[in-house]
């Protein structure tokens, strides 16, 4: 009977816990490369600082040659929260400067949408083209460790 008691409160504690998902992930191809790095937030269960850093060669029709183009995204308000596999990030939650604004007045705020599994995870962007990417680069794809 103890045994068994054991058993089960061994149980509920597992399922409790939450996968660490922390580390260097990388969607990559022949002419791109996206790494996205998760910080966990110590102290905060299933919160993470996230990062990308991405490159992109595409023919430049200006400089008429193959040219990598950059992005980036890495500021510490950069923090999703992940429930239920999933998370999302929105710059709704950013303040800019009235004097050197990212966005001009209504336009759509940068929104970035997680899915996590065990061994991968799944970025979509949505409005965050050239406030963080350049030319022809995106973040979105599947992430491996």
């Amino acid at each position: 009977m103890k045994n068994s008691m054991l058993l089960i409160l061994l149980t509920l504690i597992s399922c409790k816990q939450s996968t660490d998902y922390s580390g260097s992930w990388v969607s990559s191809g022949d002419n791109f490369e996206n790494t996205l790095i998760l910080e966990k937030i110590e102290g905060e269960q299933d919160s993470y600082k996230f990062s990308f850093n991405a490159w992109r060669k595409a023919y430049d029709t200006y400089a008429s040659q193959d040219v990598k183009f950059l992005g980036r995204m890495n500021n510490k308000v950069f923090v999703i929260n992940v429930k239920d596999n999933q998370a999302v990030y929105s710059d709704d939650v950013r303040e800019f400067s009235e004097e050197f604004p990212l966005y001009n007045d209504g336009e759509e705020r940068c929104k970035v949408y997680f899915k996590f599994d065990e061994d991968s995870i799944k970025v979509n962007t949505k409005a965050c083209s050239l406030i963080y990417v350049g030319f022809g680069i995106t973040f979105d794809g599947i992430y491996l460790k």
